[in-house]
């Protein structure tokens, strides 16, 4: 497989510094040998582009979102990067940073095939607040939501104006800490979800099955695969924004990962939220340099 990685380096959307360090912690500890060994091509590597502003600043282009303007421009810049990668037939790898990037790389493979795009979201929350119903004003809470349309600023208009995609296009695994404005947004917009309790109780290759028959049902032709790695039981995952306990193991993760890739399907990917500054004893690394690694061989058969 031909892939570009495009790099994010922010933590403006968490409001935690350290995330923005995780591109090229990922590129120092040989992600790109491990991609290359199993056989993909990594054709470039992009590094956004992301405005310095300082704590004081947080508020200054937004009362009621933090960092509005280094998020806005950001997420631009990661857009057409995208964008332009998809044109050159490679598949666009996103090494964040936090989840905020998911606006503009929705909105860019939303674009490229005229919104005829799912989206699987891989999250221990399901990141869908918005200004009304954050408790936080982190914008990393907010990407599915202005994906959806809600809310009314330029972040909804990147790339082209209005809403990248349907709510029965989205697909949410492994959510297991949902803000209580949330719910209302999930159902009106008919998001599905499988939550850590559905993991457990169905198990983990019932959810698969269930996610790929309505993929199928829907006649799904193209995939945006945003992968958080708190969808991780804290315990593998120290070094994250916003650990969660009770999320998925290596195995599970692995053979969901496996089964998303497989169906031929995934155009784009995310993989975000990777925070060494709270890493203990490189135990964050290690699962993360795992999961890269299933990623890899997988994409390497296409």
């Amino acid at each position: 497989m031909k892939i570009n990685f495009i790099k994010v380096p922010i933590f403006y959307g968490s409001d935690r510094p350290g995330v923005e360090l995780g591109p090229d912690t990922m590129i120092q500890n040989n992600i790109i040998d491990i991609f290359e060994k199993k056989g993909n091509i990594i054709k470039k590597i992009f590094n956004t582009n992301v405005d310095k502003y300082s704590e004081q600043e947080k508020f200054a282009t937004s009362k009621k979102l933090k960092y509005y303007k280094g998020i806005l421009d950001a997420n631009k810049d990661l857009a057409n990067k995208l964008y332009e990668t998809l044109k050159e037939g490679i598949l666009p790898f996103v090494l964040g940073g936090d989840h905020s990037l998911g606006i503009g790389s929705i909105a860019a493979t939303s674009k490229f095939h005229n919104k005829d795009l799912a989206v699987i979201w891989i999250d221990a929350h399901t990141d869908i607040n918005t200004i009304e119903t954050s408790p936080s004003a982190n914008i990393h809470g907010m990407p599915l939501s202005i994906s959806l349309g809600e809310g009314n600023t330029e972040l909804n208009n990147i790339l082209f104006n209005g809403k990248k995609i349907n709510g029965n296009n989205v697909y949410i695994l492994g959510a297991r800490s949902v803000d209580d404005g949330e719910y209302g947004i999930l159902e009106k917009h008919n998001v599905n979800v499988w939550y850590m309790n559905d993991i457990k109780e169905k198990g983990i290759e019932a959810c698969i099955e269930e996610l790929l028959l309505k993929l199928k049902e829907k006649n799904t032709k193209n995939i945006h695969l945003s992968y958080d790695i708190d969808s991780l039981d804290e315990k593998l995952v120290p070094g994250t924004g916003t650990p969660e306990k009770d999320g998925m193991n290596i195995e599970q993760s692995e053979k969901l990962i496996k089964s998303i890739i497989q169906t031929k399907l995934v155009r784009s990917i995310d993989f975000v939220e990777f925070n060494p500054m709270k890493d203990i004893n490189d135990i964050t690394l290690k699962n993360v340099i795992k999961m890269l690694n299933v990623f890899s061989l997988e994409l390497s058969k296409l």
